[in-house]
């Protein structure tokens, strides 16, 4: 049966309609994948190019540790935080979290002051020099005049000056756990603490002798000074008859004693003072210190003071926000 013109040309019409709809279709559905795809793979780039890298929450100062070992054997790093920024925008030094267990350790120090929001890299961070040994004991000064504005965290240098103006250096680059007016508390090794004690002894024996402590500028940056004080031969006796202390100082001690130049200064220029005092070594050990000691001791105990007084500020500050 033959169709009707009409009819056939309605059917030809619509299929054209359809054909054409699923072309518009198409072509729509492809558009919208290639920009689904176009988002996908923008977003993956992006994500490819961030890093998380270590940033301050807080200010830093030279010689502070980077983190500090849990009693589980794990590191804290309170002045830390990780965020996430382009590879662009990351110096190519900066500590990430695929290389920060290899660069920080508990020995890690901060070598320059630091701002807060500063991207942590290598190049600020340094090893510290003091390890922890066997025979390390924290120990407890109040004989060592301080300087007037010594704060925890602090290195030091403990120096003997003799009256004839000689100055050696007793003990080396130690960091200051805690400080007040008068008294210091720093680690030591078991070498160490025989001898400061020496040098104690001598100081109080040699009138107008004085034993005190410098701190570094940069302890981040500047290397321990050489220890150029020799201890009596009493003291290196008791050393080596001593089980407690380790061979290695006692290797590290022998060395020192077989240094020709520092033991001839020691019998020259120290032994030499100890005798001149005479009968008055005995009494210049209870003998108090100078006007000048006394001057120094007041003027920390003003710094302390003022320390507590912006602690107390600041607290009050921080309650009433």
């Amino acid at each position: 049966m033959a169709s009707n013109p009409m009819q056939r040309k309605a059917r030809n019409s619509f299929l054209l309609g359809v054909f054409i709809t699923m072309i518009i279709a198409a072509i729509v559905i492809a558009f919208l994948l290639w920009m689904m795809y176009k988002q996908k793979t923008e977003k993956e780039e992006i994500e490819n190019d961030k890093v998380t890298v270590y940033v301050l929450i807080e200010d830093v100062e030279s010689g502070t540790n980077v983190a500090t070992k849990t009693e589980k054997g794990g590191l804290i790093t309170k002045e830390l935080a990780t965020v996430e920024v382009t590879k662009k925008a990351t110096p190519e030094t900066a500590i990430t979290s695929s290389n920060y267990s290899k660069v920080i350790t508990e020995n890690s120090l901060f070598k320059i002051d630091l701002k807060s929001g500063t991207i942590l890299s290598t190049d600020m961070i340094v090893e510290s020099d003091e390890k922890t040994r066997d025979d390390t004991r924290e120990q407890e000064f109040n004989m060592i005049v301080l300087p007037s504005q010594l704060k925890e965290n602090d290195y030091i240098d403990i120096r003997l000056r003799l009256p004839s103006g000689e100055d050696y250096i007793v003990v080396s680059k130690k960091k200051v756990l805690s400080a007040d007016a008068i008294t210091m508390w720093i680690k030591l090794t078991e070498e160490e603490i025989l001898t400061l004690s020496n040098a104690i002894v001598e100081a109080y024996q040699i009138n107008g002798t004085l034993l005190y402590a410098t701190t570094y500028v940069e302890p981040g940056m500047q290397m321990a000074a050489s220890v150029t004080y020799v201890p009596t031969r009493a003291v290196s006796q008791l050393i080596n008859s001593n089980p407690n202390v380790v061979q290695t100082a006692k290797d590290e001690l022998a060395k020192r004693y077989n240094n020709a130049t520092l033991l001839s200064g020691r019998n020259d220029i120290i032994n030499a003072a100890v005798i001149a005092t005479g009968e008055e070594a005995q009494s210049n050990v209870s003998t108090g210190t100078s006007a000048a000691i006394e001057a120094q001791k007041e003027s920390r105990e003003e710094y302390m003071k003022e320390l507590q007084t912006k602690q107390s500020t600041t607290t009050t500050t921080t309650t009433t926000k």
